[in-house]
């Protein structure tokens, strides 16, 4: 793809334009499994928010191996059902799917809701679910928090020959991570302004990237960084035109 030509324009436009209403992304209340961490090699911008994620999920794997697949499957769906009988007496747990493309769907019993996939053996079938909690916003005790959520999983009466297995890692999630965006803008700009103020009137800054969504990576037991993936490089003011690689 041929590069394109932008025309530089001063410093205060650059950051009034920042300052615009950005369009609006995913404005529905969805929750977001954070599935990245920067010891995965995930990255991010030298401008981010740092948040608490808004729930703390254990993933549960259930296992049935009763011969006959209708039973299998009512074993299972019983002992879910008695799950969200406990869920709803104690008021702080919820029970919820993640989907292919990491949102978190409210747990129903229904063969929408609960995929039933084959066991490593013949005449087996597993199927995964999460047990959340909400994190306090201040004062959250993390290894309280995933205690809390092994004694929940451990009190759920099974039946037949279902089987309940934390598999012992713990994810967080955060609702309409989009919301934060104005939020994120704000740190940049109050960044950028910082680095040109220290360069003098004798260098620009062009930036690329920060119409992009919302992006976020794990940065903690409880907490996960937000940021727009920018980047921006330094010219000199003489400068009145640089060439930009569009992106593939």
């Amino acid at each position: 793809m041929s590069p394109r030509v932008l025309l530089l324009r001063s410093f205060l436009l650059t950051l009034c334009l920042l300052g615009a209403s950005a369009p609006s992304l995913g404005q529905g209340l969805e929750e977001v499994v954070v599935t990245g961490s920067l010891s995965e090699g995930g990255s991010m911008p030298g401008t981010f928010l740092r948040k608490t994620g808004d729930f703390l999920l254990l993933q549960v794997n259930i296992r049935n191996d009763t011969r006959e697949a209708p039973a299998r499957k009512e074993e299972i769906y019983a002992t879910l059902r008695n799950a969200l009988a406990n869920a709803s007496r104690d008021g702080s747990i919820e029970l919820s799917v993640i989907d292919e493309n990491d949102l978190v769907i409210p747990l129903k019993v229904d063969s929408a809701t609960v995929v039933l996939r084959p066991g490593d053996r013949p005449d087996t079938n597993t199927t995964l679910i999460s047990v959340k909690t909400r994190i306090p916003a201040t004062g959250a005790n993390g290894q309280a928090l995933i205690s809390k959520l092994k004694d929940f999983t451990a009190g759920i009466k099974i039946v037949g020959r279902t089987t309940l297995d934390p598999d012992g890692s713990v994810d967080i999630s955060i609702v309409s991570p989009n919301r934060y965006r104005d939020e994120i803008i704000a740190l940049f700009a109050a960044d950028a302004k910082k680095v040109a103020a220290a360069l003098g009137e004798d260098y620009r800054i062009v930036t690329t990237g920060i119409d992009r969504p919302v992006r976020w990576v794990r940065v903690g037991l409880l907490e996960l960084g937000l940021f727009v993936p920018y980047s921006y490089q330094v010219v000199p003011s003489s400068i009145q035109s640089i060439a930009i690689h569009a992106e593939e």
